[in-house]
C-alpha cells in the first residue's frame, strides 16, 4: 500500500502517477481513508470499502488533520485524472463526496513540514530526506519494473527519466 507523493501538491501528485497506478490508487486511497476513520474510532459507512489494516506503516502515518487533508484532496484529484485520461468515472469515484463530509477538510493547507508520511518502499532502500524526491526516485525504480507503463493523454513527467529529479512538477 502506497501514497506515491509524487509532488506537494496532491492534483499534481496523481497527474503524474502512470495509468496502472492511477487505475489501482483510487481503490487503495479508499482503502487508506476508510482506514483512517476505523483507526480514529469512527463507524466506516457500510458502501465504503472496508479498512485495511490499520497498523500498516502508510495508515498509521495518515495521524494530522493536514495529512488526513492531503490525502483527500490526492483521492478526489486521482478520480478527476481518471475521468479526464479515460473519459468515465472510476468505480470508487461516488466515495468522494462521503470521505468530503466525513473529513470536512478541504481548505487546511499541507505544510512541506508536515509531509512527513510513511516511506514503506517495497524492494529497494531510499536514503532520500525529501519524501517527494524519495518517492520519485521509487517511482523510477518501479518503472523499470512495470511491464505496462503508459500514460494515456497524459505526458511522462520529465523527473522520470534517470538523473532527472524536480521539485517542481
Amino acid at each position: 500500500m502506497q501514497l506515491f507523493i509524487l509532488d506537494e501538491i496532491p492534483e499534481r501528485a496523481a497527474g503524474m502517477l502512470c495509468d496502472s497506478h492511477l487505475r489501482k490508487m483510487c481503490l487503495e486511497t479508499a482503502q487508506i481513508l476508510s482506514s483512517v476513520l476505523y483507526r480514529r474510532g469512527r463507524a466506516v459507512p457500510e458502501q465504503l470499502p472496508k479498512p485495511y489494516n490499520p497498523s500498516h506503516p502508510v495508515i498509521r502515518a495518515v495521524d494530522t488533520p493536514e495529512k488526513i487533508c492531503w490525502v483527500n484532496r490526492y483521492n478526489m484529484a486521482l478520480h478527476r485524472e481518471y475521468f479526464r485520461r479515460f473519459g468515465k468515472r472510476h468505480a470508487y469515484y461516488s466515495f468522494c463526496r462521503i470521505y468530503r463530509k466525513q473529513f470536512c477538510c478541504t481548505a487546511i493547507p499541507l505544510r512541506k513540514d508536515d509531509l512527513t508520511f510513511a516511506r514503506d518502499f517495497k524492494d529497494i532502500e531510499i536514503s532520500e530526506p525529501d519524501i517527494v524526491l524519495a518517492y520519485r526516485e521509487y517511482y523510477r525504480y518501479k518503472k523499470k519494473k512495470l511491464r505496462n507503463w503508459k500514460y494515456t493523454n497524459a505526458p511522462e513527467p520529465d523527473w522520470i527519466k534517470e538523473n532527472q529529479i524536480s521539485k517542481s512538477g
